[in-house]
């Protein structure tokens, strides 16, 4: 009988006392062997447990060492990153954000230089910008000084100004336009002033009686109106009869359009020069520098400087755009349409400045054109102090 069977007789209660005795030994040696191999099995798991420990700390020492290298590795990358960001900050500012330190026009002279030499003979008839310097602070950021010239003092003052990322803040007393109803005839909405003793202008009658009180040590700027346009030629004549005395023609203002559609600000040009020579400026734009031109007809000369500088300007409308004064940043736009208005209908004046004593505004009041006039400053030339 096998011991299946022997088994299953045990469990039905039906073994003899002699069978049951038999399984019962079978079963205590498979309790045995049973306990045996448990505690082979535990030991066995205790022993691969203590592998496993020892193989995460292995690994958990790999990967912290690995992590400590890749953090010095990122460490130095970001070093040299940042080194060569220094290095190279000004190149790399210069492709990204407007330089205002290029000279590609002129030799000794920055680009901004040459635009706002230009954008102040056109649009500013008492001052001019003679240069700027630039200093850069990184990433997109310049200081400006910036140095204006006062006709009437000979005065030069400089200004602090910036360029913060493609925009150009000047100081506000750069922008030194024309005053508003400076002449009768170049602003449409404000011709009845002539007319107005409380007004800026005064008529020929009430600027004579004023000026014969004045003694000649006072140097006067005024704005002179006229009746009707003159063409260059008629201002120079103008000029010619006045060379007998001591005053001097400043900035001319140039009809750019229909008078009932005067814009603003007014445009005009420097009559004698501004400043520095600009020969290569002057290649690109013939006429930008009058002096080059003597043996010419005076009054071509200057009908071309203006175009030369409204060409320039509406050129170079980019620049302009920067500024953050409104009527610079559209004045290359304005530039366009004046020269398309000049070209068609000439280079006429409606009025200018002037400098001189009171006896050298008697004189010029005399011209039968000359309908009004507003001092707009003057200063005491007393020979000795």
């Amino acid at each position: 009988m096998t011991f299946r069977e022997l088994l299953e007789k045990y469990k039905n209660q039906t073994a003899t006392p002699e069978e049951r005795k038999q399984v019962e030994a079978e079963l205590e040696k498979y309790n045995a062997l049973t306990e045996y191999l448990l505690e082979q099995d535990v030991d066995m798991e205790g022993e691969d447990l203590a592998g496993q420990q020892e193989e995460l700390q292995k690994i958990d020492r790999s990967m912290k060492k690995r992590g400590r290298r890749i953090i010095a590795i990122a460490v130095v990358i970001a070093c040299v990153v940042m080194g060569a960001l220094t290095a190279f900050q000004p190149a790399i500012s210069k492709v990204i954000w407007y330089d205002p330190t290029e000279q590609t026009m002129q030799e000794f002279a920055s680009d901004m230089n040459c635009h706002l030499t230009v954008f102040s003979e056109l649009t500013m008839p008492e001052s001019g910008i003679l240069q700027t310097r630039v200093y850069p602070r990184g990433w997109g950021v310049y200081d400006l000084d910036v140095e204006q010239y006062d006709h009437l003092t000979g005065e030069q003052t400089w200004f602090g100004s910036t360029v913060n990322r493609g925009k150009i803040r000047l100081d506000s007393n750069l922008y030194d336009y024309a005053v508003m109803n400076s002449f009768t005839r170049g602003t449409a909405s404000f011709i009845e002033d002539v007319e107005n003793q409380g007004g800026v202008i005064r008529t020929p009658e009430a600027m004579t009686a004023i000026l014969k009180d004045l003694p000649d040590f006072i140097q006067i700027e005024a704005y002179v109106s006229l009746g009707r346009d003159w063409t260059m030629k008629e201002l120079t004549d103008f000029v010619q009869t006045m060379e007998q005395t001591d005053g001097m023609l400043g900035w001319v203002g140039v009809r750019v359009s229909p008078e009932e559609e005067q814009r603003l600000p007014l445009m005009g040009f420097r009559w004698g020069g501004h400043g520095y020579v600009y020969d290569q400026v002057n290649q690109q734009y013939p006429y930008y520098e009058t002096g080059f031109y003597k043996d010419e007809p005076q009054n071509e000369v200057w009908e071309k400087h203006f175009l030369a500088l409204l060409q320039y300007t509406a050129d170079h409308a980019d620049f302009y755009e920067r500024l953050d004064d409104d009527s610079g940043a559209h004045i290359g736009t304005k530039a366009q349409s004046a020269l398309d208005y000049v070209r068609e209908n000439g280079v006429k004046t409606y009025g200018f400045l002037y400098y001189g004593t009171a006896a050298d505004f008697q004189k010029l009041l005399e011209n039968e054109d000359v309908e009004g006039m507003y001092i707009s400053d003057y200063r005491l030339d007393v020979p000795g102090l």
